[in-house]
């Protein structure tokens, strides 16, 4: 009853925030980055991500399995994180023919002193020149190749969410507790049409090269529906199988060296061993045999008010994340209500409500949920320099005692919770 009153109450503040109406709207930026140089049919061009944060934030009832043993980090987490960044660059070969992009993260919550490489692919709208490959353009009038190492389009998570440094997109400091975003080498085929658009992909099923005879391939569709002015729908489905002797698979679950935005909580201190991953968020699935849906709906009826939901649903079978010695099924249910409302053309409320309930963890009688309550207001310096301030409460209920891997190493059956204040500066350009 205590926790059907606390979703309610939470529910029912986004939302009331909607109803406020305003003539504004979050001002344009442009994100294809500087124009740093150009021939007759070659434009290139550079982005940059920044961000520094401060936090005052508090934890209680956790302790993390390392080395063998318990650990009690510590309950206060008082102070400024690492500045983290992303670099972009961008090749535009033709009249908007073909797209090349690439980028590279600098910092991460991971590995705080060493660039990670992120996206590398092109996307082909149409062959220019005289290569035999031209003879496929009459193909390319009907749809759209992107081709090499980027994220799966599931759900809106890539356009919605901070990764990294790349935080302009998201309304509130941190992102929701359960947010799929993963890249693999693969290849997505888009038909857009007249408010509708289709697209059919295939990947690797592995953040990077692999060759294992039994690693499987991934597959994933999506549809979405803008027929309506204001109103945006989209459906998402991914699926990948490799066999049990594959120790490893996907990562649209698990990859978070995107980053979250609270430094420490739910974990212990960076150490470059992956402890300091995604901190606080919940990333369920191993991925060695995986099937997601995600439905997500987009609402600007409103002058400067936008609504964002999405609800989604995992099942993955194999090792735990965070112990391979254990092994079993994972089935999982998560979803998101957001509200954004300008008041005028620089600042803006938000608030948002985010919950991964767990139906089995590995056992049948090992059910939990972790959920998230954020609000906050940004407000914009300049077009691309964005100052954000946000409250933070998470927890965790209903696990066994013991349960670890539903976010990183913390027992959840602890029932830990972490709060407090967040201040976030992003330059994004």
């Amino acid at each position: 009853m205590k926790k059907l009153t606390t979703i309610i109450m939470s529910v029912a503040f986004i939302l009331g925030l909607s109803f406020h109406t305003a003539e504004a709207q979050k001002p344009d930026y442009d994100r294809k980055g500087i124009e740093i140089g150009s021939t007759d049919n070659i434009t290139f061009s550079m982005g940059l991500h920044s961000v520094g944060r401060v936090q005052i934030l508090t934890q209680d009832n956790v302790r993390v399995w390392s080395g063998g043993q318990w650990v009690t980090p510590d309950d206060q987490l008082f102070g400024m994180q690492t500045s983290f960044a992303n670099l972009e660059f961008m090749m535009n070969i033709g009249d908007g023919d073909i797209e090349v992009f690439f980028d590279g993260l600098l910092a991460t919550q991971r590995h705080p002193s060493q660039w990670w490489g992120n996206n590398g692919y092109m996307y082909i709208r149409h062959i220019p020149g005289n290569s035999f490959l031209t003879a496929i353009n009459p193909l390319l009038e009907h749809i759209d190749i992107k081709a090499g190492n980027f994220f799966a389009n599931f759900g809106e998570h890539q356009f919605t969410r901070t990764m990294n440094a790349d935080a302009h997109r998201n309304p509130l400091v941190g992102n929701p507790v359960m947010s799929p975003i993963g890249s693999e080498p693969g290849m997505e085929i888009y038909h857009k049409g007249a408010g509708y658009g289709l697209m059919v992909g295939a990947g690797i099923g592995a953040p990077e090269q692999d060759f294992q005879e039994a690693r499987g391939y991934s597959f994933r569709t999506k549809l979405w529906l803008d027929m309506i002015d204001g109103v945006y729908l989209s459906g998402s489905f991914y699926t990948v199988d490799h066999d049990a002797g594959v120790n490893r698979g996907t990562n649209l679950f698990r990859r978070e060296r995107h980053g979250s935005s609270y430094g420490g909580v739910w974990n212990l201190n960076n150490d470059n061993s992956g402890a300091g991953e995604g901190p606080g968020q919940a990333r369920p699935g191993n991925g060695s045999e995986l099937t997601a849906w995600e439905i997500n709906g987009i609402f600007s009826l409103l002058e400067g008010n936008k609504i964002s939901a999405f609800y989604g649903q995992g099942e993955d079978i194999g090792p735990n994340p965070n112990d391979f010695g254990q092994s079993g099924d994972e089935k999982w249910s998560y979803y998101m209500v957001e509200v954004q409302q300008f008041l005028n053309d620089n600042f803006y409320l938000s608030g948002r409500y985010s919950n991964i309930n767990y139906s089995e963890f590995l056992t049948t009688d090992n059910t939990g949920d972790v959920y998230r309550l954020q609000a906050g207001f940004g407000t914009f310096v300049t077009d691309n320099i964005l100052l954000k301030a946000e409250y933070v409460y998470q927890k965790a209920t209903g696990f066994n005692e013991g349960t670890t891997g539903v976010v990183t190493s913390v027992d959840v059956g602890m029932e830990p919770t972490f709060q407090g204040l967040m201040l976030e500066v992003g330059v994004s350009f």
